[in-house]
């Protein structure tokens, strides 16, 4: 299927039969995780005569899933992640299509303790990195920090120190009008930061405001054959009434 659409004033078409993935795949054993949580959980139901197993000698598969978004699954979370207030993710959005830039960054290593806890040897994406890169009235924005893709679905996060957005290159991103934004890592801040959510912060500008219409995706995977450039973005995620939610963000070539 081929749509037409405009994005910076320029005609352009998408065939909606290619999607890209953006999504890692949640798996009982040897999935990747964050937050120190386990894999996901499946539990087959069981009640008096009824098994929810086929395999068990039952009708039907019927199974229980435990998942925590944050530490197991690719997530989208809205302000209500950090916030004193509940917001939920799954009444943020009003579309589920975007435009967006897919931009890789090689985080740089600091060589001593910088300003809002930077550390020597902390690996972050500084503004210089990004600035003046993001291009006029682009809705979402998917930062590619590994080249190692076909390692993300199994990858574990604990205690590994990830790389992060500083402060000031969170607050650039926002006001470059960006309403969307996707990571390929745990979260958009350092793994120890003692609560400080700096880059959460400064991209939702709380606690100035209860910002109700952007969102931060998180443990997404880009595939390293995927150039850079400008896409349609489909964000989609499960219509559950919390701060975060299950989702499968996908990406679409414009040509």
């Amino acid at each position: 299927m081929i749509i037409e659409l405009v994005v910076n004033n320029e005609k352009k078409k998408a065939d909606l039969t290619y999607p890209i993935d953006l999504s890692l795949t949640s798996k009982v054993k040897n999935s990747f995780k964050a937050w120190y949580v386990d894999e996901i959980q499946i539990k087959v139901i069981k009640n008096g005569d009824f098994v929810g197993s086929v395999n068990q000698g039952g009708n039907v598969n019927f199974k229980e899933l435990l998942i925590n978004p944050h530490g197991n699954m690719t997530h989208t979370e809205s302000v209500g992640h950090i916030s004193n207030q509940e917001v939920f993710v799954n009444n943020i959005l009003t579309q589920n299509h975007f435009s967006a830039q897919l931009i890789t960054i090689r985080p740089q290593e600091a060589s001593y303790d910088m300003e809002n806890g930077i550390k020597k040897g902390d690996f972050f994406i500084g503004i210089e990195q990004i600035k003046d890169k993001i291009k006029p009235n682009i809705q979402s924005l998917i930062l590619r920090t590994q080249n190692n893709y076909n390692q993300l679905n199994e990858k574990t996060y604990n205690n590994t120190n990830w790389p992060y957005l500083s402060e000031e290159t969170a607050t650039y991103i926002r006001d470059c009008g960006i309403v969307h934004l996707l990571i390929d890592q745990p979260s958009v801040d350092k793994e120890f930061d003692g609560g400080k959510l700096l880059a959460h912060k400064a991209f939702w500008n709380y606690p100035n405001e209860l910002d109700k219409k952007r969102t931060i995706t998180e443990l997404i995977g880009v595939p390293d054959e995927i150039n850079d450039g400008i896409y349609l973005l489909n964000l989609s995620m499960a219509n559950i009434e919390n701060d975060a939610s299950p989702s499968r963000p996908t990406i679409y070539k414009l040509f």
